[in-house]
């Protein structure tokens, strides 16, 4: 087996599953890693990267990530564990096109965003031939229409036997999506270990996980009734003019609605019903908005945007059917007795609680978040009992909203350094960011999605025992996402159990 003993690795003594993952990959190819959370997946992409650069001086290499805090924390640890000096560079959207043309063409290794190279590679100011290592980190992203899927295609296309190399994880519960991501990195080998697994079971820390089930108030049960009220007959207008195949409030959602949509606009020279469909379709999503709303930021934020659909100067035909609605008119006045009595959403009260106890005991805390609104809330609530929070949140490309790259890092490093004591983030959190001193995550809300669930739950537990608290309101999306993310993580592990037995045929013909 090859030799990679001999690396010059600066502060960095490889395991010997790390060891024998970078030999897997050296020997056999374009390789699909997955790895426990917290096991060193970064440093088998440095002892292939070390060893590729070793093998040709000019050689080159790609090292991609999916966020820009986590695409500065690799860099960083590039730096530290290769000492590369100017030969190694960081790249994103921030940094002007004119100012990576020269990176691009001169770097040994670039590590960067995706959306950044793919930009770079559609102007033609990069050539992807020239590199002899790609590292697509947080790999379970390679699937659909991601930066990914079209590097990775692209690199293939241009050179003969570029090698990729992909990292994750959770890489899918579905098959069907590993077949994916294989398919789009060429992937002709798989190297897999699971938390059992006899050479890396002693490094596994253990992490607790809670579910704390919150009962609503009995008024907040009867604004969501209303608002769910509305929600069906419109739904089942939609199905009566055929727009919908079901009426069922709890398997249709605002992704489903925004196909509608385009399906709708599509076929309105052929059906002129399609013009009452879109003012229905527009009600029924600004309905699904308030029910998200509420259920995710309470209260007074259902109230801020209920009272913003009848203070427009244009109200759209949607808008003026919601308005006149008398159960929506009810609504705001449960709403508006809601915070006269001191009500907003019982999640904010046990958050709080949960703050307090673990910041007297010294521990650090992420918070994790759907909407930028709950994170500044959340944010807000938790300075009113001087916990120490501050939030990390994402950029938006629409409107430039959000932190810019400068001060994410800027707030990772200090919550790094126990500047503070509390992290509250959106998803901008979840992947990859190794913030070794995490006490206690906890999610504010549940998540359908097995991938999110385990890379929520990997910031805790990194390098000792952590704890997960999921908060679950009763009788809402929450208890629901809460079973099929539980379900789907049983059935992910049990996927990579087998994982290591299947060769690539299995992935070729559809089994």
């Amino acid at each position: 087996m090859l030799d990679l003993l001999d690396l010059k690795l600066n502060g960095f003594e490889p395991r010997k599953y790390q060891l024998d993952a970078a030999c897997s990959v050296i020997e056999k190819g374009n390789t699909l890693v997955v790895m426990p959370t917290a096991l060193g997946k970064t440093y088998v992409a440095m002892l292939v990267l070390a060893e590729v650069l070793r093998r040709n001086q000019n050689n080159r290499a790609l090292f991609l990530a999916p966020t820009k805090p986590l695409a500065d924390q690799q860099f960083k640890k590039i730096q530290e564990t290769l000492q590369l000096g100017d030969n190694a560079c960081l790249l994103t959207g921030e940094l002007s096109p004119e100012k990576r043309l020269p990176l691009l063409s001169s770097v040994k290794v670039i590590c960067a965003t995706p959306q950044a190279i793919e930009n770079d590679v559609l102007s033609s100011r990069v050539d992807l031939k020239d590199f002899a290592l790609i590292v697509f980190d947080e790999v379970h992203r390679a699937v659909g229409e991601y930066s990914y899927s079209f590097i990775a295609q692209q690199a293939m296309r241009v050179k003969p036997s570029p090698l990729l190399l992909g990292l994750t994880a959770s890489p899918s519960s579905e098959k069907e999506k590993i077949k994916e991501i294989c398919k789009n990195l060429g992937v002709t080998n798989l190297f897999v270990r699971s938390e059992s697994d006899s050479d890396v079971s002693k490094y596994i820390q253990p992490v607790g996980v809670e579910w704390e089930f919150i009962p609503l108030p009995q008024e907040m049960k009867q604004a969501r009734d209303l608002l769910t009220d509305i929600l069906r007959d419109s739904l089942q207008e939609l199905k009566r003019s055929g727009f919908l195949g079901s009426a069922d409030a709890n398997q249709v959602n605002k992704r489903d609605l925004l196909a509608l949509r385009a399906t709708i606009l599509r076929g309105l020279s052929k059906n002129s019903a399609g013009y009452r469909a879109l003012t229905v379709q527009a009600k029924t999503l600004s309905i699904l908005h308030a029910l998200d709303v509420l259920d995710s930021q309470g209260v007074s934020s259902l109230l801020s945007f209920l009272k913003s659909l009848y203070g427009r100067d244009k109200p759209s035909k949607a808008a003026k059917e919601l308005t006149s609605d008398f159960r929506l008119q009810k609504v705001i006045t449960v709403a508006e007795n809601l915070i006269k009595a001191g009500v907003d959403h019982p999640k904010f009260g046990v958050l709080q609680d949960l703050a307090k106890h673990a910041v007297e005991n010294n521990q650090s805390v992420i918070v994790f978040a759907h909407f930028r609104d709950s994170v500044e809330k959340i944010v807000s609530l938790l300075n009113e009992k001087s916990l120490g929070a501050k939030s990390l949140v994402g950029r938006s490309i629409k409107n430039g909203s959000g932190m810019t790259q400068k001060k994410q890092l800027a707030v990772v490093e200090q919550f790094k350094s126990r500047e503070f004591p509390i992290l509250v983030c959106t998803s901008v959190g979840e992947e990859g960011l190794d913030l070794t001193t995490v006490d206690l995550v906890v999610f504010f809300e549940a998540v359908p999605s097995e991938i999110r669930l385990i890379q929520r739950r990997g910031r805790a537990g990194r390098t000792k025992s952590g704890k997960v608290i999921v908060l679950v309101a009763k009788g809402t999306k929450d208890e629901a996402f809460h079973w099929i993310s539980r379900r789907k993580e049983k059935k992910m592990n049990d996927t990579l159990k087998n994982l290591p037995q299947l060769t690539m045929q299995d992935f070729s013909n559809g089994e």
